[in-house]
């Protein structure tokens, strides 16, 4: 099975709060792997440096601290940076909240209705009208193709990180030989 499909039959078996919560866990997931792998590829640096970063009471212990930063070096682009914001409030909502949490609550619905999928919206005129503006299928599916989307270019950007650190290493090999 391919990630997209996965990460999209897993969001969509769960409950309106789990899938808020499993889409944002995977996402963090994703993202501390990408910052992991663009830091340097050596055993002593990753256990004294890299490890200690990410402990928790680490600098990149967070969500959010792992959103700026990837930002902040050019591993993500202006949309995603700002989708990964919106879902880590989505989250922050969802995991606070003790009631029933679905995409129909109102701070929920605000939120996820910002959420840039990257597909292209139809004109107006092409959409059915629906019998209630808030329908919490929609906004479901925007969450889930938001974050499935994310998370399959993660996923691309992590494996050629690694693909240009074997790269490096074999270089330097090739010189200290």
């Amino acid at each position: 099975m391919d990630l997209w499909t996965e990460m999209t039959t897993e969001l969509e078996a769960e409950s309106d709060r789990g899938c808020i919560l499993v889409g944002a866990s995977a996402l963090e997931v994703y993202l501390e792997e990408l910052l992991r792998t663009s830091f340097v590829a050596d055993a002593h640096v990753a256990k004294h440096a890299v490890e200690p970063l990410f402990q928790t009471m680490g600098p990149l212990s967070t969500f959010s601290a792992k959103i700026k930063l990837a930002y902040g070096v050019g591993l993500l682009t202006k949309r995603e940076y700002t989708n990964l914001e919106k879902i880590r409030r989505i989250r922050n909502i969802a995991s606070h909240v003790h009631s029933s949490t679905t995409f129909e609550s109102p701070k929920i619905l605000e939120i996820n209705r910002t959420l840039e999928t990257g597909l292209q919206e139809p004109p107006p005129e092409l959409i059915p009208p629906l019998p209630d503006p808030n329908n919490s299928l929609i906004e479901r599916a925007r969450f889930i193709i938001t974050v499935a989307f994310a998370v399959v270019t993660m996923e691309y950007r992590i494996k050629r990180l690694k693909r240009r650190t074997i790269k490096v290493l074999a270089k330097d090999q090739e010189v200290t030989r």
